[in-house]
């Protein structure tokens, strides 16, 4: 018998939880969502969901009429407002059930945000919510930066770099800061590469009679062609997905695209060979990015110094708020 029922959130989370466990491998079909509502005590339809979440921080994909794949195992880095609304209630709850009196929670409250607004705030933009999740991570995990993720279409009309301290960005990414950012002196590019897993499958692929390169954008169509141009030395022919036929992957042998791209409804299973690229970031970088943010931050506090005779901003350096950092 089920004692309450289950939201999306704890759904979810259970989800989640699998994942994390290894209980459903990359590459792994999920069970239906009927199968999956019996084995947690929900619903299909808070299972269905709870897995589209799932899919918008790319750790898994549904294809029609197949069913939903993992794409990756491990925890979404990328979480949504009610998510983090939903853990922040329950960490509030535990410390009024241990005994805290509430102006001690606000307490702590306050100081966890006055940290917050001390710190330099570092934004990190991506164009898609798959390549926004993997990338910001690789590099929270390699540099040890907190950044915060943005996505491109949710900085329309905003003004990036007069609200946070510094914007970063994939170096194929720079040109479309052009509307989000009054300039580009606040702006620090990542150079993200193709995963080594990928580039040997290209070179094993070089003989492949037809390649075609596809993304959802134009820059990204040139971008892929690149990439494989590198590792193939035939004609490749280019797929602008979404606006493109898709009759042109007809005889297609091998597509090549980002791993955060779908090809139309129901081609994924017509085309005989499909590279998803995934990135990885390029080992030169961790060494020189907390550098480069430091750079910024110092031109940053020089300038607000000559404009005002008050003290320096505490954001004015990442070492400052961590010696120890590498």
């Amino acid at each position: 018998m089920i004692d309450e029922v289950l939201t999306v959130s704890d759904v979810y989370r259970s989800l989640l939880e699998r994942l994390s466990a290894g209980r459903y491998a990359p590459g792994t079909k999920l069970p239906s969502c009927r199968a999956l509502a019996e084995e947690l005590g929900s619903n299909p339809s808070t299972v269905d969901r709870a897995l589209k979440r799932l899919v918008e921080v790319g750790l898994v994909r549904t294809v029609p009429r197949r069913g939903s794949f993992v794409v990756q195992a491990g925890t979404a880095a990328v979480h949504s407002r009610d998510e983090i609304a939903d853990e922040l209630g329950r960490v509030l709850a535990k410390a009024w059930r241990s005994g805290i009196v509430l102006d001690d929670i606000r307490q702590l409250v306050a100081q966890a945000v006055g940290q917050l607004e001390e710190s330099p705030k570092v934004a990190f933009v991506e164009c898609n919510r798959r390549d926004l999740d993997h990338m910001h991570a690789l590099v929270r995990e390699a540099t040890g930066i907190e950044v915060q993720p943005v996505l491109i279409d949710d900085a329309w009309g905003r003004r990036l770099d007069e609200e946070f301290d510094v914007v970063t960005t994939p170096i194929f990414h720079l040109d479309d800061l052009g509307d989000i950012v009054t300039g580009f002196d606040r702006v620090v590019e990542v150079n993200f590469v193709a995963s080594q897993s990928v580039m040997r499958r290209l070179v094993a692929l070089r003989s492949a009679p037809r390649m075609v390169a596809a993304a959802p954008t134009a820059r990204g169509v040139s971008w892929m062609t690149a990439l494989v141009g590198q590792y193939y030395a035939g004609a490749i022919e280019p797929f602008h997905i979404g606006v493109d036929d898709p009759s042109r992957l007809v005889g297609a042998d091998v597509v090549v695209m980002n791993n955060a791209a779908r090809l139309p409804d129901g081609w994924e299973t017509r085309v005989p060979e499909i590279v998803s690229v995934e990135w990885e970031l390029d080992p030169r970088f961790a060494g020189t990015f907390r550098g480069r943010i430091d750079e910024v931050l110092a031109a940053r506090a020089t300038a607000a110094a000559g404009a005002s005779s008050g003290p320096v901003p505490a954001s004015a350096s990442l070492t400052t708020l961590d010696p120890g950092a590498p």
